[in-house]
C-alpha cells in the first residue's frame, strides 16, 4: 500500500531524481507536483542571477555571522548575537541592522555581549546603539526584557524550539526558523542536535511572501478568513512546495534576489532569467507598462508634429484642435 504522505512530508530524493520512477506520484496531489516542478525550474534561474549579482544578505545576513564575525566568541554570546540581530531586522535594511549589531557590540567590548552586561545597560543607551534600525525605541525594550528572561528564568541558553522561541518579546515565527537553522549547541547540550536536516521550517519574510505570490507559487485559500496572504499561509504552502533540503537554503536566495534583481517598487527584468519564461506574473505587468510607455512617447511626437505643421497657420485660426485638444492662439497685446 502506497505510504500516505503529511501536511509537511517531504520527498527524501534530491531535485535532480524528481521525475525518477523511485517516486511515487500516487502520494503527491498533481497541484504540489506541478509546484514543484515550477518551484525547481525557479531556483534554477534565480541561482543563476544570484550568482552574477551579490546582494547585502550575502555577507550581513544572520546566517555568516557565527563563521564570518563571531567566531572568536563563545557560544552563548554567539547565539545571542545571531538573536539580536534577527529581532533587530525586522522592518529594517539588512546595511542598517549589520551597522547597529556593529555598533552594539563596539560598546561591550573588549567584553562580549551577554544577558548580565545588557541588564546593566540603560535602555535609552541601547536605544541609542540601535536607532539606525526601524522601531528601534520598541526593540530596545525588547531586548531588555529578554535578557531578563535569560539570566533569571532561562539559565542562560536561548530556547531551541519554534513554539518557545516566538514567546520571548518581538520575535516572531521567521525570526525563530532563521534563529533555529543559525544557532549552535551550547557547550554540554543536545540542543540543536538537529539543526542539519534544516526541518526547523521555512522562513518568509516581505521579500519572499511577495516573490511566491509574484511566481504563483502561493495562492489564497478559497475559505480562507483573512483578506491577503500573509507569511505563515505562504509558509505552509511553500513547505509542501519545496524540498525539506533546500529550506534553509531558500530565505538567503530568495531575499538576495528581492533586494537586487526584483524589489517591489523597482524590478530590474533586463537581469532576470525568470523573466520571459512565463514564470513570473510581473512580465505581463511590465509588458502592459512599457505598451503604455510607449503609447505615450508616440502621442507626444505626434503631437509635436502636428503642431509644426500647423505653426504658420496658428496665428490666422480662431481654434485648432489637435488629438482632441482645443488650441487657441494667444492674442497678441496692443
Amino acid at each position: 500500500m502506497a505510504k500516505q504522505v503529511t501536511e509537511h512530508e517531504d520527498f527524501k530524493k534530491s531535485p535532480d531524481s524528481l521525475n525518477s520512477d523511485a517516486i511515487e506520484l500516487s502520494n503527491v496531489s498533481d497541484l504540489i507536483f506541478e509546484q514543484r516542478a515550477r518551484w525547481l525550474k525557479i531556483r534554477s534561474l534565480v541561482t543563476a542571477v544570484r550568482e552574477r549579482i551579490p546582494a547585502p544578505v550575502d555577507h550581513m545576513g544572520c546566517h555568516v555571522l557565527p563563521e564570518n564575525v563571531l567566531k572568536l566568541h563563545s557560544i552563548a554570546s554567539q547565539n545571542l548575537q545571531v538573536l539580536l540581530s534577527l529581532l533587530l531586522s525586522s522592518q529594517t535594511k539588512d546595511q542598517n541592522t549589520f551597522a547597529a549589531m556593529q555598533a552594539f557590540r563596539a560598546y561591550f567590548e573588549p567584553d562580549e555581549i551577554t544577558p548580565i552586561g545588557i541588564l546593566a545597560t540603560d535602555e535609552s543607551t541601547i536605544d541609542q546603539l540601535i536607532r539606525g534600525v526601524g522601531f528601534h525605541v520598541k526593540k530596545a525594550g525588547y531586548i531588555k526584557k529578554i535578557a531578563g528572561l535569560l539570566f533569571n528564568e532561562l539559565k542562560g541558553q536561548i530556547p531551541n524550539s519554534l513554539p518557545e522561541l516566538i514567546k520571548l518579546p518581538g520575535i516572531g515565527p521567521k525570526m525563530g526558523i532563521l534563529y533555529l537553522q543559525n544557532a549552535r549547541p551550547y557547550p554540554g547540550s543536545d540542543q540543536l542536535k538537529n539543526q542539519n536536516d534544516d526541518s526547523f521550517g521555512l522562513a518568509v519574510d516581505t521579500h519572499i511572501l511577495r516573490l511566491s505570490q509574484q511566481w504563483r507559487l502561493v495562492t489564497l485559500p478559497s475559505h480562507s478568513s483573512v483578506a491577503t496572504m500573509t507569511p505563515e499561509l505562504a509558509r505552509a504552502q511553500l513547505e509542501q512546495i519545496v524540498p525539506r533540503e533546500q529550506w534553509k537554503e531558500a530565505n538567503p536566495l530568495l531575499v538576495g534576489f528581492g533586494q537586487t534583481v526584483c524589489g517591489a517598487r523597482s524590478k530590474r527584468c533586463s537581469d532576470c532569467d525568470v523573466s520571459g519564461t512565463g514564470l513570473c506574473s510581473a512580465d505581463q505587468l511590465n509588458t502592459t507598462s512599457a505598451k503604455r510607455k510607449i503609447k505615450q512617447e508616440s502621442l507626444k511626437i505626434k503631437d509635436i508634429e502636428d503642431l509644426h505643421v500647423v505653426k504658420k497657420e496658428i496665428n490666422h485660426a480662431d481654434q485648432i484642435v489637435v488629438h482632441g485638444r482645443s488650441l487657441r492662439p494667444r492674442k497678441k497685446k496692443k
